[in-house]
């Protein structure tokens, strides 16, 4: 993996977090039945004795707080208040069933997870990844886990890396400061993955795809892609395109537009496509989406889009980019077409993947029989230097590059 050791740990951390999230069920605005505050309350109650008057001290809150929670979690029925046996002046904190079998069925998703991925690793692998975890927590067999979370919580402000930094009045990006303040670390491991695959670019095609029998297997490609959820919709709503009048330009089939449409309210969609038989596929979906209505087609080539100056609030365009005959020509086209402060997002694969990636998105392919064409499109595509290049010659302004393992991302808006 690309990067310095601190940048894959918390890539790795972060991934973790996110199956944890899973695991919680907060994914997705879920809510979970409890609060993190009562989730350790539970746990420590669950797995050790646990009296009123350690509660607040084990928080960090006052004891006032710290009844409010347990009287929460008494009228949910997760706990009970008891007498200690040995001591009727001390109160503990006693989980009931229903507390017993929420915790259950927590680790059983916990348990799973882990056993998922250690079924990648061999025995010696399984065992050394252990000892390591071990080592980087700090949890181990005479050093509890609330052991381990009491002495993090007294040192959180030593845990700081300067992260937050401005250069010309803007607030730079997490993954711009973290370059800087990490830089790589070229190791065997780090070169053999991030080989190029394909150094030369190939044009794959200026005319689209044209045949009714390649058109409809891409249909079907795309098609499993939208129920896959891998189109890229919810990166143009986060790019700031939601509303109003948007070209989409190569639809193919439709479904990235169609799927952005959806989850839009008063916005119209306009779609220029050079394949005649791809808009008749995409007049059909956008049927079937219940969308014609806020929806047009209309044939051309993006190098000499047939239609006026600053008409739309926004342009974005996913997997067409290594098509176009003349790139710089389409991105003056861009800038001709949005209006004034016009946001435009459009995303493509990229040239320079990875051995590793380039064979999962193959293998990933669906149906097969559209592989052959996935590959010839890699070798069609740009590296991230290349479409800057690009750009820089180009009339389009505001525009960002933005690289991810998977493909490449222009985002921004026309400044003038």
């Amino acid at each position: 993996m690309a990067g310095s050791l601190v940048i894959r740990l918390r890539l790795a951390l972060g991934f973790i977090q996110y199956a944890m999230n899973l695991l919680w069920e907060v994914d997705r605005g879920k809510k979970s039945p409890v609060s993190p505050v009562a989730i350790e309350i539970i746990y420590t109650a669950y797995f050790y004795p646990l009296y009123m008057g350690e509660v607040a001290e084990m928080l960090g809150v006052s004891r006032s707080t710290a009844t409010d929670h347990i009287d929460y979690l008494e009228r949910e029925g997760y706990v009970r208040r008891e007498p200690d046996p040995e001591d009727r002046r001390r109160i503990r904190v006693v989980t009931t069933d229903k507390a017993g079998e929420w915790i259950l069925s927590i680790e059983e998703r916990l348990f799973g997870y882990i056993e998922s991925c250690l079924s990648n690793m061999t025995e010696e692998e399984q065992e050394e990844f252990a000892t390591l975890c071990t080592r980087f927590t700090g949890v181990f067999d005479n050093r509890t886990f609330g052991e381990a979370v009491s002495q993090m919580k007294t040192k959180r402000d030593d845990f700081c890396a300067p992260l937050l930094k401005r250069r010309r009045g803007r607030l730079l990006r997490l993954e711009e400061t973290a370059d800087e303040r990490y830089p790589p670390v070229a190791d065997k491991y780090t070169l053999r993955r991030n080989k190029m695959m394909f150094k030369e670019r190939i044009p794959e095609t200026e005319e689209g795809i044209q045949d009714i029998f390649t058109v409809e297997i891409y249909d079907m490609m795309q098609r499993n892609l939208r129920d896959e959820g891998h189109l890229p919709a919810g990166e143009y709503i986060k790019a700031g395109i939601a509303s109003g009048e948007a070209l989409e330009i190569g639809p193919g089939p439709g479904y990235t537009g169609l799927e952005w449409l959806k989850v839009t309210e008063n916005a119209r969609l306009t779609g220029v496509e050079i394949s005649p038989e791809m808009i008749r596929v995409a007049e059909k979906n956008a049927a079937d989406y219940g969308l014609s209505g806020r929806v047009k087609y209309v044939e051309g080539n993006a190098m000499c889009i047939p239609l006026d100056d600053n008409i739309f609030d926004a342009v974005f365009s996913n997997g067409s980019m290594h098509e176009w005959e003349d790139p710089v020509a389409v991105f003056n086209e861009v800038a001709r077409v949005l209006k004034s402060g016009g946001v435009f997002c459009i995303t493509d694969l990229r040239r320079d993947l990875s051995e590793e990636v380039f064979g999962y998105m193959y293998n990933a392919c669906s149906p097969e029989e559209i592989r052959p064409g996935f590959k010839t499109s890699v070798m069609a595509a740009y590296t991230p230097g290349e479409l800057e290049e690009l750009l820089e010659g180009s009339e389009l302004s505001g525009w960002k590059v933005i690289g991810h393992p998977y493909g490449l991302v222009i985002t921004g808006k026309k400044e003038k």
